[in-house]
């Protein structure tokens, strides 16, 4: 399959893509790192936390951009292929979507009803909720839930990429900017 302009997603689309996905790479490392920090001395877990709420947030933004971006830009038609391939990357594509709102929102929650200050790359947000063991604990519990499901979608989403690039070779990952097509 040769790939034109018109079966490509837009420079921006692609730039969206690549830079949430190396944000979440990179969220899932720290994120899985900065629980072992010890929580004395306090400061290097404090710090390691913030900046994984900062990134959080960013991604959280740039997924809001992504999103209207794609409602003006629509994706390109997928090539042809089996109608439950279509189902499955269709829902894995809902699924990643969701789980990008869903993961920083609740992250964010869990933070604001901790009782602690929240803060964006060192700037305290303003504080608006109050201290709530039973909504932080929901919510960090829906976060850490959320990075199972976001990760077995990234998984199943690379699964699918390597599928098309290394077996079907149909030219579907350079609508991504990967390859010629």
């Amino acid at each position: 399959m040769s790939t034109s302009p018109a079966d490509r997603y837009s420079r921006t689309a692609i730039a969206l893509h690549w830079l949430i996905a190396v944000m979440v790479i990179l969220q899932f490392g720290w994120g899985w790192w900065m629980q072992d920090i010890p929580k004395q001395p306090v400061g290097p877990r404090v710090d390691a936390f913030n900046l994984h709420k900062s990134v959080g947030l960013t991604i959280l933004a740039l997924m809001c951009v992504r999103l209207a971006w794609n409602w003006r830009h629509p994706a390109p038609p997928l090539p042809p292929m089996p109608r439950w391939q279509r189902t499955l990357a269709h829902a894995t594509h809902v699924t990643l979507y969701a789980v990008l709102f869903v993961m920083p929102v609740a992250g964010y929650l869990g933070s604001v009803f901790s009782g602690f200050p929240v803060k964006y790359f060192g700037i305290t947000l303003p504080a608006w909720g109050w201290k709530d063991p039973a909504l932080k604990d929901f919510m960090s519990a829906a976060h850490y839930v959320a990075s199972w499901i976001l990760a077995g979608a990234v998984l199943l989403h690379i699964a699918g990429a390597l599928k098309h690039a290394l077996v079907a070779r149909d030219g579907l990952v350079a609508r991504m900017g990967l390859g010629r097509g």
